[in-house]
């Protein structure tokens, strides 16, 4: 059984990887911006100084963000780093230089992969609890993992950055048109992907919280004596599925009374409320060993 020990190994390990990240992105500046500079080097003055101010300013608001925690800046974090990664392939097509190539690459690598970890995306959905809560990320919906989120994320990154650089390269009234529009579509989009930071399994004293506005209506929460055991699930276990396919491990918690939810399979306009009734449900944490040792140190039966 888990103890303790586990819970601080484990807490560890997120401590590390998200300190790794601010180290990484830290050094950021000496470890890609020689690929930049090289790759601005024969570009025109107004472009090279609008590029060039606006990665110091990203770079910047990120390390920022980094130090704080939380939801919001969770979305933030995995917008701009793969962004980072994205230009500095950019830049390494018109770098001479395979040294700085290699190192540019490999610092944006390694901050890419660093803010899409599971360790970094429950601390900062933890930086969000209140008093004695524990918040851990829910997995992706498997359908969302190949295609759609990759979309959104090119419309936000893509709208956020066309029209600004069409400016710095003079090009006024396509830059406007393309910096008016993308933002527009940044706007809408960025929800759509932020929704995806507020999946959250949370501890709470009174018991356990499902809070995924994709699978339910409202946040749920199953009191920690209706709980009669959490553990692994199995493929056939024949409770309600509101991990919508994530990959990996999933957990089912057995209830000990059966319970009422409301699944958000439901229109949100409409008046009339359709109650489910479960007798246990199968989610899908990204971190399933920390959830199992937190349940255990919150007095839920695990099995």
């Amino acid at each position: 059984m888990l103890s303790l020990s586990c819970v601080a190994t484990f807490t560890g390990v997120l401590q590390i990887e998200l300190w790794l990240f601010r180290a990484v992105w830290l050094v950021l500046p000496f470890t890609a911006g020689p690929l930049f500079a090289a790759a601005l080097a024969d570009t025109e003055r107004p472009f090279q100084l609008g590029v060039s101010l606006t990665l110091w300013a990203v770079w910047a608001v990120m390390l920022v963000a980094s130090m704080v925690p939380r939801t919001q800046t969770l979305t933030l974090l995995r917008v701009v780093a793969p962004l980072a990664f994205v230009a500095a392939i950019w830049a390494s097509f018109a770098a001479d230089s395979a040294t700085a190539i290699a190192v540019g690459l490999v610092g944006a690598g390694a901050a890419f992969l660093l803010a899409l970890t599971s360790a970094v995306g429950d601390e900062f959905a933890d930086g969000s609890s209140y008093g004695d809560e524990r918040r851990f990320l829910l997995r992706t919906p498997g359908a969302l993992m190949v295609g759609p989120i990759q979309l959104v994320w090119l419309a936000i990154a893509g709208g956020a950055t066309l029209g600004p650089l069409l400016l710095f390269a003079q090009r006024l009234v396509l830059g406007g048109i393309a910096l008016a529009a993308g933002w527009a579509l940044a706007y809408f989009a960025v929800p759509v992907l932020h929704r995806l930071s507020e999946r959250w399994l949370v501890f709470v004293p009174r018991g356990l919280v499902v809070h995924d506005k994709t699978a339910l209506r409202e946040p749920q929460l199953f009191r920690k004596e209706d709980i009669a055991a959490l553990g692994p699930a199995p493929a056939d276990s024949g409770f309600e599925d509101l991990s919508l396919n994530g990959l990996g491990l999933a957990l089912r918690a057995e209830l000990k009374e059966p319970t009422k939810i409301i699944l958000n399979a439901q229109e949100r306009d409409t008046e009339e409320v359709n109650l489910t009734t479960i007798d246990g449900f199968i989610v899908s944490p990204n971190r399933p060993g920390q959830v199992v040792a937190e349940a255990k140190e919150r007095g839920i039966e695990i099995g």
